[in-house]
């Protein structure tokens, strides 16, 4: 594969001029091999979907720790709820039984699903929704987000993925 570039004078209607022609000047057959391993990475994503659940872990992990701070703040709860809750579950504010925090943060369970071309997380425990979307009776609390920025850091993953070259 070869690049070369050449400064010719070149005449024209309003007179002399000067350009830079440049010609690229390959072989595609040298791209052959590189290209069929680009495409042999491509019908299987399955190691970076494996990477990005490690990302939303350890994402929605800090979330409950940080009462929500990613998605803006978690609304406090309601005084009366949060002495009993500090009486009988001390701790995070959206972390009771530990249930609902393990299924996000382990990603255990059949709302993950990883395969060659898609992935799905999120949790299948019923009363997420009511902390996600909120209720009349109580504020929305957001758990399931795409944290900043992941797709870029994402789309960089597949770049490498499909040049071999990264862990996904």
């Amino acid at each position: 594969m070869g690049l070369f570039k050449r400064v010719r004078r070149a005449a024209g209607r309003r007179g002399d001029r000067m350009e830079l022609e440049i010609t690229a000047e390959f072989n595609p057959d040298d791209l052959e091999d590189e290209l069929d391993d680009i495409k042999n990475r491509s019908r299987n994503f399955t190691p970076l979907f494996s990477r990005i659940e490690e990302d939303l872990r350890w994402h929605w992990a800090g979330n409950f720790t940080s009462n929500g701070l990613p998605v803006g703040g978690w609304a406090p709860l309601d005084p009366e709820y949060a002495a009993w809750k500090a009486t009988h579950f001390p701790g995070s504010t959206m972390i009771r039984s530990g249930k609902l925090f393990k299924s996000l943060s382990e990603h255990h369970g059949s709302a993950n699903d990883i395969g060659r071309h898609e992935a799905r997380f999120g949790t299948k425990i019923e009363y997420a929704k009511f902390h996600q979307m909120g209720t009349t009776k109580m504020p929305k609390r957001q758990l399931v987000y795409e944290p900043a920025e992941a797709s870029l850091r994402w789309g960089e993953w597949a770049k490498d993925h499909l040049k071999g070259t990264g862990d996904g």
